[in-house]
């Protein structure tokens, strides 16, 4: 297992600054073996990128349809487009998605369930997959973050066979904290990572739990990443706008040289009772 980073560039970027960042990522030097980092472009721009980046970093698609396959679905993206362009990744349910319409009056609000189905058709069609949960500052407030989070969680482990969860990342990103400048604190995401590990285990296997990598998205940038990766349970990160940056690579360079399996487990056992006893109504408020 390695570390996970992804980079999200939502409908942003244009040919010119995309060629001038991509060009500057291929000269930053290695990347630790540690880790594996995957760039979701917008659908127009992932050709482009393709062409030109560097063979560490794979690319995924940042949504796909609910259609399987080729057909008469005009304005759809299909999972198997993603594939023939030589995506291994998608996002499902990234929170602008589950709130579309409610923020932005526009089409619709994407429903657990439906986050749940394009999980599942992407992986049988052979795409990994990103899933988003988390949670809103009211929902933070009211004391139900976990209970938000696990209800995003659930709707995919209805659909999933154990085994695949070896193709799924759980990236949480409370959505107080997506392109807000405001972070969750490392003992919030950590605090948030164990219970929902602990949540795999009691609802999939132990296995699973262990094995299933946690990240973290929400105004990640250079000068918190090093204080969020050292928390047991954040296994990496999902960034937003700091993945338009040519810094993009340093965060990536700032997870652990070494992945060790056995120490992370060891330490996660022992966290496993103490997050037994986090109340739903238990958990800190953002940073003012």
């Amino acid at each position: 297992m390695r570390y996970f980073v992804g980079g999200n560039w939502k409908c942003k970027g244009t040919r010119e600054s995309i060629n001038a960042l991509v060009e500057s990522w291929n000269k930053a030097g290695s990347f630790p073996e540690s880790v594996e980092v995957v760039l979701t472009p917008s659908a127009v721009h992932v050709e482009l990128v393709r062409q030109q980046i560097r063979d560490d970093i794979s690319l995924g698609a940042q949504n796909i349809s609910t259609d399987k396959g080729y057909g008469a679905y005009t304005g759809e993206l299909t999972a198997e487009l993603f594939k023939d362009l030589g995506c291994t990744w998608t996002l499902a349910g990234h929170s602008e998605r589950r709130r579309r319409k409610s923020v932005h009056k526009l089409g619709h609000d994407e429903t657990s369930d439906s986050v749940a189905q394009k999980t599942l058709t992407a992986l049988r069609v052979g795409l990994k997959v990103i899933v988003c949960i988390g949670e809103t500052l009211s929902d933070r407030e009211q004391g139900t973050t976990l209970a938000v989070c696990q209800a995003q969680l659930e709707a995919v482990r209805r659909v999933l066979n154990e085994e695949d969860w070896a193709n799924v990342v759980v990236a949480y990103e409370p959505v107080w904290a997506i392109g807000t400048g405001v972070t969750a604190s490392p003992a919030q995401a950590q605090e948030v990572h164990a219970a929902l590990r602990l949540w795999l285990m009691e609802n999939v296997s132990a296995e699973v739990s262990s094995r299933t990598r946690i990240v973290y998205g929400g105004s990640v940038k250079i000068t918190n990443c090093k204080d969020l990766i050292d928390q047991d349970d954040v296994d990496g990160f999902l960034i937003g706008g700091a993945s338009l940056k040519p810094s993009f690579t340093d965060i990536i360079k700032s997870v652990p040289a070494v992945w060790d399996s056995e120490l992370r487990d060891a330490k996660r056992l022992k966290r496993v009772k103490a997050t037994q006893a986090i109340p739903l109504s238990g958990l800190s408020s953002p940073r003012k």
